[in-house]
Parts: structure tokens; sequence; C-alpha cells
């Protein structure tokens, strides 16, 4: 995982597995990945997705999905994460975004050349010496171009997720307010005014995760963002309310695709 301070709101990861498979997840960013090599197979908004090698696939921030390789000799990939806020930020004036479009793409895997092109040369650019300017360029260009292929609209607001169930709501402000507390279904279901057993089934029908499976991801993402200020891999367990730092380390391998320490390691490496 790449990051530089310079382009807040961005990460990169070029990757590749053979047996690895994502546990499901979502980010806060607009996920866009091109496949170098192999194929890559996803499950998302209740559709099974195969990415040929050479293909770009998006899947929208906030989106629970899968991720894994679909052919024998693996998947190689290189993804950028890119938040709404940066998205909105770069797109200002730009005339590529509609006010009518949908956000959610028609073609979630798209097998244009055009749309990978660009988006290689920003990894290029990002893992090798260059100026600022330059990298800024190449953020740029990568994501104009993808807006256009797939026919992106405006963004969600940084931070929210659409608003459903009420219920269901009360349930995730409260894990979203206490990530690293100990929360029992009793504690949610008396938070949201309905049954234990209704909860959780209301709750993973509307989200994608089980409750349990929520709360890591929020502690993963809170995770994360101690590692960029600086943190320890063992303060961030402590803090993030992991057992200790192996299980901080496994699940945040499960949903990043990397060790906390590759994460924190690419973190400054990346500022060249």
């Amino acid at each position: 995982m790449l990051t530089d301070p310079r382009l807040p709101g961005v990460e990169l990861l070029q990757a590749r597995f053979v047996r690895y498979r994502y546990a499901p997840h979502w980010h806060e960013a607009l996920c866009v990945a091109v496949v170098s090599s192999g194929a890559a197979a996803f499950d998302c908004s209740g559709t099974r997705h195969v990415a040929p090698a050479g293909s770009v696939f998006v899947i929208p921030p906030y989106e629970v999905h899968t991720g894994e390789p679909a052919a024998r000799s693996g998947l190689g990939y290189c993804v950028a994460y890119i938040r709404p806020w940066r998205l909105h930020d770069l797109l200002t004036d730009t005339g590529v975004v509609g006010r009518d479009a949908s956000w959610h793409p028609p073609e979630i895997v798209h097998l244009r050349a055009a749309a990978a092109g660009p988006l290689l040369r920003f990894h290029r650019v990002i893992t090798s010496p260059a100026l600022p300017l330059e990298r800024e360029h190449a953020l740029l260009a990568a994501v104009v171009t993808v807006i256009r292929e797939f026919r992106l609209g405006n963004p969600l607001p940084d931070g929210d997720i659409c608003r459903g169930h009420r219920a269901v709501q009360l349930a995730r402000d409260y894990l979203h307010a206490h990530p690293a507390e100990v929360v029992t279904l009793p504690d949610l279901a008396n938070v949201a005014g309905m049954s234990m057993y209704h909860l959780a089934r209301t709750f993973k029908a509307e989200t994608g995760l089980a409750p349990h499976a929520y709360q890591i991801q929020l502690r993963v993402l809170q995770a994360k963002r101690l590692l960029a200020e600086g943190r320890s891999i063992a303060e961030a367990a402590a803090e993030c309310g992991f057992y200790d730092q192996a299980h901080l380390t496994d699940q945040f391998k499960r949903h990043v695709g990397v060790t906390p320490g590759t994460y924190a390691r690419g973190i400054t490496g990346a500022a060249s």
C-alpha cells in the first residue's frame, strides 16, 4: 500500500495473489482497479463479477464486496482508492460529472483499454521519482478518464452511507461512535429499539455485514488512520480494540490486503 502526503485522500495498492481471498468489506473510497495479469473475481451488489487481464473495475464507496484470484496463475492488479471529497476537489469545473448521472456505474467491469492507460501511468508515476506537479496531473488524468469511461455521477458526501431502516441506522451510528469498545448484541438491540434476532437479520440485509463484522471493519479503518499518524502496530491494536498485535495483523490483512507493517512503510515510502 502506498500513499503520498502531497496527494491526500488517495491510496494505492499493487499486489499479486495466488490463493488469497479478501473478507467481505467496504472502503470509504472509490475503488478503481486495473487487472494486470490473471483474473479477479468478486461479489458486489449481489452479483458475481470476473475481471480478466487488461480490464478495469470500479467499486463504489461503502459497497460491501469480496475479492480473489480467478485464474490458476493468480491475480496481479493495481488499485487506487480515492476518497469522495478528493474526487469532488479534482472534478470541480471539469464538466465531466452530470447532475442526473448515477453514482453506481452501469458496468462494474470495463474492458476498454482507454480506462487502463491513465491509471497504470498514475501508478508508475507514484512508484518512481517524480515532481509533485507530475503526480497531481497523472492523478487528475486518471480520475477524469474513469469518470468518463464508467459514466459515474456525483459522489456521496465523504463519510456518508445511504440511509435506510432507522433501527439499522441507529445501530450503525452507535458502532461508529464506539468502534473500539466491547458492544454486545443486546446493547445494539436496545439502541435500535428492535429484538436481537430482527436487528441481526435486518442489519446484515441492509449493510451486507453482520454487526460484529461491521465493527471489525471500523476498527481496521481506525487502525489505518493511526498508522498513518506514525503510531506503532502495538499501539494501534490496543487503541482500536483488538486482542493483540497478531489479531490486528490478521484482520488488517484480510480487509486491506497487506499487513499493518507493509501499510505503514508505504506511507513514508511514496513521498519521494
